[in-house]
């Protein structure tokens, strides 16, 4: 006898810039299989799609007999649903390429494709802290920055599909050089590599005995950074406070142009807590418009693991399998 729901599972991916994350989920958000795998910002698009198969292939074999996949539904930063391509993502050397296309190749049931930002608010709609909101933004804060904007329920895609890619709003036309190959986008000071990138500064400018002066930049990570903030370290303080702050005033002004009931935190820098997030809510009150300050709630994925990017994509697919049924 089949476990209740085996007949109506599908597949999310959430292809970040460091690992991707697969998941096989039922339709009441329960991952049924989990599995994770390092993403190789040097391989190409062919390459990283034989894998991806094989870890799909891998965790269906798991199910069992008499489970089935309906879809397969990815979550990719630079992700174009109306195209079925992932064009240049910033942290990956690919150039434009069809993925949907790439996986099906390996696959007979339908794939989607969808920005990863837009999938993890799908995620936190269905399933998380953003339960019922209709106006509601969610930030990612990974290795780059992303947004996924619903406005009156509706998620918003753009003309071009390509709606939300705010982490390369210039925030300083002579700062950061960025990997979409413009300076100042607000992603090299908001992401666990713009953290990276400030510690490095305040490393330069200041005299601190700080364990982070042992720690080449190629071994330093977000995750780093946050626990020595834990232990009261200067200059990782000062770090998370300055890339709060950066955050906050960008809040404010999707606050300006959006008006949403919240603004959802989402992604492996959000684990800094309330180092990160105090000074956000701070910033955000001292740089918003009036008509904004004390309406607008900045919260925290509810979502284990950060898991909803892979809930997300695999609310995705189902709402192209709703449409083809429909039709």
């Amino acid at each position: 006898m089949k476990e209740q729901g085996m007949a109506d599972l599908v597949v999310g991916v959430d292809l970040g810039g460091t690992n991707t994350s697969v998941g096989v989920v039922d339709e009441s958000g329960r991952q049924i299989l989990h599995e994770t795998f390092p993403t190789h910002p040097r391989e190409s698009a062919a390459e990283f799609v034989v894998r991806l198969a094989g870890a799909i292939h891998e965790l269906v074999g798991k199910l069992g007999p008499g489970a089935a996949l309906r879809g397969i539904g990815i979550a990719s930063p630079a992700a174009n649903a109306l195209r079925g391509t992932i064009e240049s993502p910033a942290n990956l050397g690919w150039g434009t390429v069809n993925i949907v296309e790439m996986v099906r190749k390996h696959f007979t049931i339908p794939v989607s494709v969808t920005n990863d930002a837009n999938a993890a608010l799908l995620g936190e709609q269905r399933f998380g802290v953003a339960l019922g909101m209709k106006n509601v933004i969610l930030l990612t804060l990974g290795t780059g920055l992303g947004a996924g904007i619903s406005v009156d329920g509706r998620l918003l895609e753009g003309e071009n599909g390509s709606a939300g890619e705010i982490g390369h709003m210039t925030v300083d036309p002579g700062g950061r050089m960025c990997g979409c190959g413009r300076r100042g986008c607000v992603e090299t000071y908001v992401s666990a590599s713009g953290v990276r990138r400030t510690v490095l500064q305040l490393l330069a400018e200041r005299l601190d005995d700080s364990p982070l002066r042992g720690i080449s930049f190629n071994d330093l990570t977000a995750e780093t950074v946050s626990r020595l903030a834990s232990g009261r370290d200067p200059v990782a303080l000062e770090a998370l406070t300055t890339t709060g702050v950066y955050l906050g005033r960008l809040v404010a002004n999707l606050a300006a142009a959006f008006d949403p009931e919240a603004v959802v935190l989402y992604g492996g820098l959000v684990n800094a807590g309330e180092i990160l997030v105090g000074p956000a809510r701070l910033a955000f009150e001292k740089y918003a418009m009036k008509a904004y300050q004390g309406k607008v709630r900045i919260l925290v994925s509810s979502l284990n693991n950060g898991e909803a990017a892979v809930l997300g994509a695999g609310c995705h697919v189902r709402g192209l399998l709703s449409g083809v049924e429909a039709a």
